[in-house]
């Protein structure tokens, strides 16, 4: 399950990142918008997950913050630590747990899961 995890999180931050490249930065690392990127996975997860107003806002607070971490982990071109990512992903998710009501969150992963399948498993 863990593995899963951090295939899926490396797999959604390549992809992310990937979609919101302008320019490759000295140093090998990638420029994009935080606040676009959330905006966009909140807007999925709004839609997927019919959130109220309250948890939208507030998922789009966590992704942005998500997304700024990850940047920093991106920092200097080379692949950021696992266990860090791992980290991350995991608080990530103890704070959705938080906002979203349990059918929500079980919508969510189950929405995350198939998405992952659409994009084989990660590539990992």
């Amino acid at each position: 399950m863990r593995n899963a995890i951090v295939k899926f999180f490396v797999a959604a931050a390549i992809m992310f990142a990937g979609a919101f490249v302008s320019n490759a930065q000295p140093g090998g690392g990638f420029q994009f918008d935080p606040n676009e990127i959330a905006k966009m996975r909140a807007d999925d997860m709004k839609q997927t997950v019919k959130l109220t107003d309250d948890q939208y806002t507030k998922v789009v607070a966590l992704f942005k913050a998500e997304m700024e971490n990850m940047q920093k982990m991106f920092e200097g071109g080379g692949m950021p630590d696992m266990d860090a990512m791992q980290k991350q992903r995991e608080e990530q998710t103890k704070k959705l747990k938080e906002v979203l009501s349990k059918d929500q969150f079980e919508a969510w992963q189950k929405h995350e899961q198939e998405r992952m399948q659409q994009f084989g498993g990660g590539g990992f």
